[in-house]
């Protein structure tokens, strides 16, 4: 029995065109005698949440009811190395080969072998940053910061509060200041917890 395969196609915005990467994935499922059942067509940005095709497809394969997706590019499909690691970790226990032509067949001993490689690339990238903000962190510290985040804004804060004290409202100090409305509420919230009105 011939694969059965399903073709995902992604392009940022809608004027652009996904022909040319159905083209090419039909060419390769061709060649290897693989049966398409189903193309889906994305049009949103790689970095968003919400991609009701890729979803789909990813329903087909848990439902068994493809054995491989075809995608021409590793970022048409992930919104990130771990995203992609994860995804491919999914479908090899399900035993659907992810394929990107030319870079990863999960069919192949090969193809498995990069998405193993991929994952300890994950697992690398996440351990770096990881360390850089405890690094982050134990430097702020030692500044004499409380958390990692730079307090660049301290000044203007000062300046917020005192206004606040002279009995001008959250709006005009927002405006006056530059600062947030909730900046300037979390700001007097903590001076009074350390007795500062």
């Amino acid at each position: 029995m011939p694969k059965k395969a399903a073709i995902y196609a992604r392009v940022s915005t809608t004027d652009q065109s996904v022909e040319r990467q159905i083209r090419e994935l039909r060419a390769f499922a061709e060649k290897r005698g693989w049966e398409i059942v189903h193309e889906a067509e994305e049009y949103v940005s790689g970095a968003s949440q919400k991609r009701p095709q890729r979803e789909k497809i990813l329903s087909m394969a848990r439902k068994r009811k493809i054995d491989a997706i075809l995608v021409l590019s590793l970022d048409r499909w992930g919104r990130s190395v771990q995203d992609l690691v994860l995804t491919m970790s999914e479908l090899e226990s399900l035993g659907v080969a992810f394929v990107v032509p030319g870079n990863i067949d999960m069919s192949t001993a090969m193809g498995k072998m990069m998405a193993h490689f991929l994952g300890a690339v994950a697992e690398f990238e996440r351990e770096l940053i990881r360390e850089r903000v405890r690094s982050g962190l134990a430097n702020a510290r030692a500044k004499g910061r409380i958390g990692g985040r730079p307090r660049r804004e301290a000044d203007k804060v000062e300046n917020g509060l005192a206004l606040l004290r002279q009995g001008e409202s959250y709006t005009e100090v927002s405006e006056k200041t530059g600062l947030s409305v909730s900046t300037l509420v979390r700001a007097r919230r903590n001076a009074r917890e350390m007795g500062i009105n």
